[in-house]
């Protein structure tokens, strides 16, 4: 019987204890180190799909492009290469042809955000979400044209 009751007592400390863990994060917030432990994983996970691309394409495209660097801070990755058209025409026979149309290629980017938590300015949120990035430019026949 005695040993029963020690179990008994070890475990609902070990409950106390897992409890009082839980309620700390049960809200949903994380601490600094957690949130750059938690951004590190992720970006590990997906640091190929972000390195810069390669500036040869972009010269030698119908549609020429360069790219600016977005930054947050509150966003992981902290830096995305945005693509921006150089021109409205496509450059054909090595002049800007108006009859064509530069346009963005866009795709769709999974990344993290932390947002302060409300009654814990010293700790954060984090949440998954997607943004689109354009990634270069091609050229299109007008919209308008059938």
């Amino acid at each position: 019987m005695t040993s029963s009751v020690s179990l008994q007592t070890i475990s609902i400390s070990l409950l106390l204890i897992f409890n009082t863990f839980i309620s700390t994060s049960a809200d949903g917030c994380m601490s600094v180190n957690d949130v750059n432990q938690k951004a590190e994983r992720f970006l590990d996970h997906n640091r190929r799909k972000l390195k810069f691309p390669e500036n040869s394409l972009q010269n030698r495209s119908l549609s020429p492009w360069v790219y600016s660097v977005s930054r947050d801070d509150n966003r992981f990755p902290h830096e995305i290469p945005f693509a921006k058209c150089l021109y409205k025409g496509c450059f054909i026979n090595q002049r800007e042809d108006m009859s064509y149309n530069s346009v963005p290629v866009h795709v769709k980017l999974t990344i993290m955000r932390k947002t302060p938590c409300k009654r814990r300015p010293d700790r954060y949120r984090v949440k998954r979400d997607s943004i689109i990035v354009p990634v270069a430019c091609t050229c299109a026949v007008p919209s308008y044209t059938k």
